[in-house]
C-alpha cells in the first residue's frame, strides 16, 4: 500500500510536465567537440529536460554544413567547451512540452537545432527544441530531405527579410517588413547552386512570379536552377560574366538587387558593376568567412540565420516548409547524399562539405 500510495503521490506532483512531455531518456549520447581544432568525442550525458514549449527529438538524420568545419577549427560563435556542433536534423519527437500545439508524439520533423539555450545542436542523438523551429516532415519527402531543409530555407528567407523583400509564406505576419519598399526589377543569386541558392531562386520566384532572377554557377547546374525558377544562368568562370548579366538584365540597364549567399563578392570584385547605376542597389550578403566590400552608392544588408531569432513572425517561417513542399512549392534544393552513419563519423566526412558541388550531405543516426 505505502508503494501504490508514493505511486500516487508522485504522478500528481509531476502529472504535468509528464502528461505533456511523454517518455523522455535520462541520458542521450553526443559529439562532444572539446575544445577549438578538436579533438572529438562521443559520450553519454544527461538529457536535456524539455521545457514547456520544447519538443525532444530522436534524430534519424543529420545534415552537415559550411559552418560545422569553421567553428570547429575557429571557436565561432562558441562561448564554452565542450560544444555540440551541427544546426539541422530531422527524426521523431519522443517528448513534448505542456504549451506546444499542432505535434504529437511519433510525429516525424524536421528542425533547426542550432546550440543556444543550452539545448545543444545537431549532432546528438537526441536533441531538444523549440517547437517554432520545428516543422512535420513533408509527407512527400524521405527524413533525409527532410533533413537538408531547414537552414537552407531559414538562410533564405532571412536574407530576403534583411533586404524588405516579400516574404512567400501564406498569411505571414512579418510580411509588413517590405510595404513600402520599391519592387526590383530583377534580381542576381550568386552561387545558385549552393544549397542556400537554390532554395533563395525558388523563394524569390514565389515572392515576385514574374521579375527576372538570373543566377551564377557552374554549366552543369544550369539546368536545375533553371527548373527551380531562374530566368537564366550564366558561368561564374566566363570572363564575360558581369556584361552578360547586363546584356539580359531589361532593357540591359542591370540588376537591382544581389543576393550573394557565398561570398563571391569578396573575389569577384567587378560583381557590382552588374547594377543599374538608377537602379535601389541593394546587395544582400548571407555572412561566411569571406567578407564582401561594395562600392560607395550600393548598401549592404548582411544577414545569417540567427536573423530569424528578432524576425516579426518567426514561429511561422520554420512549420511552413511543410506546407510549401507538400503543396509542390517549394522543391527539395538540392539532392542529398548519405555519407556515414553514426555519430562517430561525422568527424571523418566533415571536410567534405568544403568540396562539395551540388550536393547535401548527410549523416544518419
Amino acid at each position: 500500500m505505502e508503494y501504490i500510495r508514493t505511486l500516487i503521490t508522485a504522478y500528481f506532483a509531476f502529472k504535468k510536465p509528464f502528461f505533456d512531455r511523454s517518455f523522455r531518456h535520462t541520458e542521450t549520447t553526443k559529439l562532444l567537440l572539446v575544445q577549438k581544432g578538436g579533438p572529438f568525442e562521443v559520450k553519454k550525458t544527461p538529457q536535456h529536460d524539455v521545457k514547456p514549449d520544447q519538443v525532444l527529438i530522436r534524430q534519424r538524420a543529420i545534415a552537415l554544413n559550411g559552418l560545422d568545419p569553421l567553428q570547429r577549427d575557429l571557436g565561432v560563435n562558441i562561448q564554452t567547451w565542450p560544444y555540440v556542433l551541427g544546426v539541422e536534423g530531422a527524426g521523431v519527437i519522443e517528448a513534448i512540452g505542456s504549451e506546444v500545439e499542432g505535434f504529437q508524439v511519433g510525429d516525424e520533423v524536421l528542425a533547426w537545432e542550432l546550440s543556444v539555450e543550452g539545448w545543444g545542436g545537431a549532432y546528438q542523438e537526441h536533441v531538444v527544441v523549440p517547437a517554432r523551429f520545428v516543422a512535420k516532415k513533408p509527407k512527400n519527402i524521405s527524413i533525409e530531405e527532410a533533413a537538408s531543409l531547414p537552414i537552407c530555407y531559414n538562410a533564405a528567407i532571412c536574407t530576403m527579410f534583411a533586404l524588405k523583400l516579400r516574404i512567400p509564406i501564406p498569411n505571414f505576419r512579418g510580411a509588413s517588413n517590405s510595404e513600402g519598399e520599391p519592387e526590383p526589377k530583377s534580381i542576381l543569386v550568386l552561387g545558385g547552386s549552393s544549397v542556400v541558392g537554390a532554395s533563395a531562386i525558388q523563394l524569390l520566384r514565389l515572392a515576385y512570379p514574374s521579375v527576372p532572377i538570373f543566377a551564377t554557377s557552374s554549366p552543369a547546374h544550369h539546368a536545375h536552377l533553371l527548373s527551380l525558377g531562374a530566368t537564366k544562368v550564366f558561368d561564374y568562370h566566363s570572363p564575360t560574366m558581369v556584361s552578360d548579366i547586363k546584356a539580359a538584365s531589361p532593357e540591359s540597364r542591370g540588376v537591382d538587387m544581389i543576393f550573394d549567399v557565398v561570398g563571391a563578392g569578396a573575389s569577384q570584385t567587378d560583381i557590382c558593376d552588374t547594377f543599374d547605376p538608377n537602379g535601389i542597389k541593394k546587395y544582400g550578403a548571407l555572412v561566411t568567412a569571406k567578407t564582401v566590400t561594395v562600392p560607395e552608392g550600393v548598401t549592404k544588408f548582411e544577414s545569417g540565420g540567427w536573423t530569424l531569432l528578432g524576425m516579426p513572425g518567426q514561429e511561422q517561417v520554420i512549420p511552413a516548409l511543410a506546407q510549401l513542399v507538400e503543396e509542390g512549392k517549394y522543391k527539395v534544393p538540392l539532392s542529398v547524399k548519405v555519407v556515414g552513419h553514426g555519430l562517430e563519423q561525422i568527424p571523418d566526412v566533415m571536410d567534405q562539405v568544403r568540396s562539395v558541388s551540388g550536393e547535401k550531405l548527410i549523416v544518419t543516426l
